[in-house]
């Protein structure tokens, strides 16, 4: 009688948190739709070829799992914050460094193909994780509240890039004229990411999957997930039971960073063979990666689900322009109505940390 009980409790918490991403996927098509019908085409016929133009061909499948692989490692990076108690919305800063540091490295360094990628590799991640640190500190130090730090940091991140980009690590031998956006030197085919199979996407989504396989096994399979939300929600009780605050705060903002900084560095080794200036902050792809998070309540896997099925939803998007006239920005509407009715859910869970973290103190200071 019990286990019924607690399947029938289990089956309505899942039920409970698919009701809000389902509600805002349907109210987004819905109004996509409308402005489908506004410009005059059907919408069902422009979301059957958005749907084809993301899954229906070999080579457009290929595109969209390219583009869904950074988008999965910027879930990621929120996942592993956001389920620590931690409202860091850092991923495009750290991606942007990382894309930058691995570019840097897959170009400049005297090494073997195999190694040059490993040593790109490893820069973008310990490039992300120190830059993720830095909000840590600055919450740590001086109370300041994850989600400006973050944000600002992004900025920084994005003009300093884009400072290197365009003076110092500029292509010298790239055409200033014919480009509309400054780029690195580019990267030795030998040194950057290879397809899996010819015509297939690079080894870089392959990664991410065991990226995603990572994070939902520390979170469910070992004491991490339950002491990393203790010492981020309440740090008095982590302390009495022999976890710390600071070491957890540290650990978390180092995972979700070298996450946010990989996924940069398969953007970089894997589709574009360089960095190219604004090639992560024009793109979106930390904030597809906190939409997919967002649509999956956090959990890893589907994470993974979301973040592919957002970017069929741009690759779909530039078939249907192309086969039917319609604008790209329809697409965009329809992500950007999806994220404002997310960004309840985001501003509730900030809230809930938030009390938490005071009901915390209060008790401490009691």
């Amino acid at each position: 009688m019990n286990s019924k009980r607690d399947s029938h409790k289990t089956l309505g918490r899942i039920l409970d948190a698919a009701t809000q991403p389902l509600v805002a996927v349907l109210i987004s098509l819905l109004l996509g739709a409308v402005v489908i019908l506004i410009i005059g085409k059907n919408p069902v016929a422009a979301y059957g070829e958005m749907i084809r133009g993301a899954f229906g061909k070999r080579v457009y499948l290929m595109n969209t799992l390219k583009r869904a692989t950074p988008i999965i490692m910027g879930g990621l990076a929120v996942c592993i914050a956001w389920r620590s108690g931690y409202e860091a919305m850092g991923g495009e800063g750290q991606m942007i460094l990382g894309a930058m540091a691995a570019a840097l490295a897959a170009y400049s360094l005297p090494l073997p193909g195999a190694l040059r990628i490993l040593a790109a590799l490893l820069a973008a991640a310990v490039v992300g994780a120190l830059y993720s640190m830095l909000s840590g500190w600055l919450y740590e130090k001086f109370d300041v509240t994850f989600v400006i730090s973050t944000l600002m940091l992004n900025y920084i991140a994005n003009y300093f890039a884009a400072y290197l980009c365009n003076y110092p690590l500029r292509d010298p031998e790239a055409n200033v004229y014919q480009m509309q956006n400054a780029q690195t030197g580019k990267i030795p085919s030998f040194a950057t990411l290879p397809p899996i199979i010819k015509g297939w996407v690079h080894w870089g989504f392959v990664l991410a999957l065991l990226a995603v396989f990572i994070t939902w096994f520390l979170f469910s399979r070992t004491a991490f997930g339950y002491k990393s939300r203790m010492g981020g929600l309440n740090a008095r009780f982590a302390l009495y039971g022999g976890i710390s605050p600071r070491r957890m705060l540290y650990l978390v903002m180092i995972l979700s960073g070298l996450m946010a900084g990989l996924g940069g560095a398969f953007e970089a080794l894997g589709s574009k063979g360089r960095y190219v200036d604004q090639m992560i902050f024009s793109t979106g792809y930390a904030w597809s990666g906190m939409v997919a998070a967002l649509l999956a309540g956090m959990n890893p896997v589907g994470t993974a689900v979301a973040s592919i099925l957002l970017a069929g939803l741009a690759v779909g998007g530039s078939t249907m322009m192309l086969n039917m006239s319609i604008p790209l920005e329809v697409c965009n509407i329809i992500e950007g109505i999806i994220t404002l009715l997310m960004s309840v859910k985001l501003v509730r869970i900030a809230a809930s940390n938030r009390k938490a973290r005071k009901a915390a103190k209060g008790g401490e200071a009691a």
